[in-house]
């Protein structure tokens, strides 16, 4: 069956599917796509469709709302061209941190969006979603990519004195991972708060780290003010250089500059979301490919 990727309605979009249809050999179409003056998307795919395996590729980026919403129309329109596959690829999914109900009467987001994103299209790919349990809600075959020794192999980290730390014991998994391909040791931070002040501290759990390269790894940045902290602490330790590796930067109000004056040697991200001057970029648009060939032929 041959391969279509429709580029999604935004500059990451953009350039992940530039990507993945060099690797895959694939044709891409651009679709047509305006916002009228009442703020209603619209979107025409001026392609042949029919017959094909159409990749629709929308990261849902800020503004997420609207991402979602287009993403949507992408999908009634391949369905309307009458694809023979629809395929889904998006590497950032929004609303994936909203998982479970925090406080009675909330929705559970994540669920919302994907029960919706079903109606359209036979397969998903995301990169690193918060919680890989939660592709259940979209009910059909998916795959959450994790790209972190991808990006370790791209990057050419030194092996040697290297170890990896992960923000809490909740993304070890992620730690070890790396830490497997690097040969390297791997450690979590544990939190404590102090009776009397109040004030939380953050250390290694056993992992010394005097002398040592240290990868943080997550999956996702926002504010960036535990992967701050956790950078004072490891520079008190004698930690010699230190890197931050994740999927998803977000990177609100400037924190990319306050984590690089912190101490930070160099923060690495997907090409997930719009790009921040102080973040290093490696382009996962290979590796969807990598994973889209594996699994659809």
């Amino acid at each position: 069956m041959k391969n279509v990727v429709i580029a999604g309605t935004n500059d990451v979009s953009n350039e992940i599917a530039k990507s993945i249809a060099n690797s895959l050999s694939a044709d891409i179409c651009n679709p047509i796509y305006k916002t009228f003056p009442d703020g209603e998307s619209y979107i025409r795919i001026p392609c042949e469709i029919n017959g094909k395996r159409a990749i629709v590729v929308q990261s849902l980026v800020y503004p997420q709302d609207k991402s979602i919403i287009e993403t949507i129309l992408l999908g009634d329109a391949i369905k309307e061209l009458k694809a023979e596959d629809q395929i889904l690829v998006s590497p950032y999914l929004a609303y994936a941190r909203q998982d479970r109900v925090f406080l009675e009467g909330e929705p559970i987001s994540i669920r919302s969006i994907l029960n919706i994103f079903k109606e359209y299209y036979n397969m998903l790919f995301t990169i690193e979603i918060h919680k890989e349990e939660s592709l259940k809600y979209f009910g059909k075959p998916s795959i959450n990519i994790r790209p972190y020794i991808y990006m370790a192999e791209k990057i050419g980290f030194d092996k040697r004195n290297i170890a990896v730390l992960s923000p809490d014991i909740g993304a070890i998994d992620r730690a070890k991972s790396l830490s497997s391909y690097l040969n390297c040791e791997y450690d979590y931070f544990v939190k404590s708060r102090d009776r009397v002040t109040g004030e939380i501290t953050m250390q290694p759990k056993e992992l010394d780290v005097k002398g040592k390269d240290i990868i943080i790894i997550d999956d996702i940045i926002s504010t960036g003010g535990t992967i701050l902290k956790a950078s004072q602490i490891l520079r008190s330790q004698g930690a010699r250089k230190i890197y931050v590796m994740v999927s998803h930067a977000i990177l609100l109000n400037n924190a990319e500059e306050k984590l690089i004056s912190s101490g930070i040697d160099k923060i690495y991200a997907a090409n997930t979301l719009p790009k921040k001057d102080k973040v290093h970029y490696i382009d996962v648009g290979p590796f969807i490919a990598s994973n889209l060939t594996a699994y659809l032929n």
